[in-house]
């Protein structure tokens, strides 16, 4: 069987019970062979990533320094998770005349984790008295 990938709802857990169902008839203990079965959280979805970059956005523009850096909203993004609590590394760059973050991949997030980072931003915005609006309303104003 082929690497397969289904979203669980309620109309297809018949459809994934019998992908078990098949992979368990396939079993041999005698053999090398070996099945795995993954599941987790579901990924981050589109709209989370267009908020968090129109959030980044709108961040860098009203504050564009942080401790006399000069912030990009990549930079921004590093700051916030490690703030949040992931983990970040920061990297000498290779001539050694700076430092980069590394590790900061909100990628890697369930979409559950990246709604409690989006809020976690949201609420330091707030604190910090940014004015902030809505990612699909930002985009409107730049084009």
């Amino acid at each position: 069987m082929a690497r397969s990938s289904l979203k669980l709802t309620p109309d297809n857990r018949r459809r994934a019970h019998d992908w078990l169902d098949r992979a368990l008839s396939y079993y041999q203990p005698e053999s090398d062979a070996a099945w795995v079965m993954e599941l987790h959280d579901a990924a981050r979805s589109g709209e989370q990533n267009r908020a968090l970059w129109g959030l980044l956005g709108q961040i860098q523009k009203q504050r564009p320094t942080h401790n006399g850096v000069r912030m990009t909203p990549d930079l921004w993004k590093a700051v916030f998770m490690q703030a949040w609590g992931a983990e970040v590394v920061f990297l000498p760059t290779l001539e050694g005349d700076g430092m980069f973050p590394a590790g900061h991949r909100s990628s890697q997030l369930t979409k559950a984790e990246f709604g409690e980072l989006l809020e976690f931003i949201l609420a330091w915005t707030a604190k910090a008295g940014l004015t902030i609006r809505h990612f699909d309303e930002e985009r409107k104003a730049a084009a």
